[in-house]
């Protein structure tokens, strides 16, 4: 199954900031670092305003990794909106 999502400049930006630090992580910690590393190579490849496909395996990851990246803002008390956004174009 794949979803198509059309990225703004912005939402590739939070996907981004939001996925980097889950890769890094990852390859810490030895686990695969492969299907992160080409969903974030696959999104910084993509241009602004434009719809692209996504599998549910990567929507899934792009959820989970923006859905932790805005807990991390709630509780810095920082702003939340673009990462709200972005998990809004994800559902």
């Amino acid at each position: 199954m794949t979803r198509k999502i059309k990225l703004t400049r912005a939402n590739k930006s939070i996907l981004l900031k939001a996925l980097a630090p889950y890769y890094y992580r990852e390859r810490a910690l030895g686990h695969s670092t492969e299907k992160p590393g080409r969903l974030i190579l696959k999104i910084n490849a993509l241009p602004a305003d434009k719809r692209a496909s996504f599998s549910a395996e990567e929507i899934h990851l792009m959820r989970t990794t923006v859905n932790q990246l805005r807990n991390e803002r709630l509780a810095k008390g920082q702003y939340t909106d673009a990462a709200d956004d972005m998990l809004l174009k994800l559902f």
